[in-house]
């Protein structure tokens, strides 16, 4: 049976976007959000590490200390260069919040490539520190990113829709302490089967978003939720 496009603009069609999936089920948007010990914490320099590519699980804990070698990923699920688009729509948020007091992004990717690496040994968490320590930094945002899918087709109509599944954290630099985690995992869903939630889908322009599009929409909608 021949695959036939969908538009928007078709004539006579019931919806004019496709049904979608993730991880082989229907998905809605999933914004995670979690925080401790913010209480005291204060922004005196901030600083963004590069995103990871993968996950332990999704037990907060078990990715943020599972050596990096343990750290999974399906590779036709994620694009090469998905890690780096991430770090950049974050450190464009944190600097929106902290101005200045937010490290640049070119120092932190140069020091971070001079720092020693053992993948059966680091975490997520440890390099954060290490990275934070080394940029003199109190806090430092964290990430990891499992899919990142673009869309097959144009804006106006496609094949299958993008997909993308991230999750950011910020620790305490001197104590290693994660302060807040959220988390982003959504593939684009059709009108008719999100007409519950009808006002997201014009937020997203009311056409198929692009996998950078819908990694910048989940980023803003997590930082919505930023507590400091």
């Amino acid at each position: 049976m021949k695959m036939k496009r969908i538009s928007i603009w078709a004539v006579g069609s019931a919806c004019f976007f496709l049904s979608i999936f993730a991880d082989g089920h229907a998905s809605r948007s999933a914004i995670a959000q979690s925080q401790t010990g913010l209480i005291e914490a204060k922004v005196e320099r901030i600083g963004v590490m590069p995103f990871l590519k993968g996950r332990h699980s999704s037990e907060i804990g078990k990715t943020l200390d599972c050596p990096l070698s343990q750290l999974y990923y399906n590779h036709e699920r994620l694009s090469g260069d998905s890690h780096r688009i991430l770090t950049g729509y974050v450190y464009e948020s944190l600097q929106k919040r902290h101005g200045e007091r937010v490290i640049p992004l070119e120092k932190a990717f140069e020091v971070y490539g001079k720092i020693s690496q053992d993948e059966s040994k680091d975490t997520l968490r440890t390099l954060a520190v290490k990275l934070g320590e080394s940029l003199e930094a109190n806090l430092m945002v964290a990430g990891t990113v499992w899919r990142y899918e673009e869309r097959v087709g144009g804006s106006m109509g496609a094949f299958s829709p993008a997909s993308v599944a991230f999750a950011i954290y910020l620790f305490d630099v001197t104590s290693g302490r994660m302060l807040w985690e959220g988390s982003f995992n959504e593939t684009q869903r059709s009108l008719f089967e999100n007409v519950l939630d009808t006002w997201a889908f014009f937020k997203k322009g009311a056409k198929w978003l692009s996998a950078d599009e819908l990694a910048r929409y989940g980023v803003r909608e997590v930082f919505k939720k930023y507590p400091l």
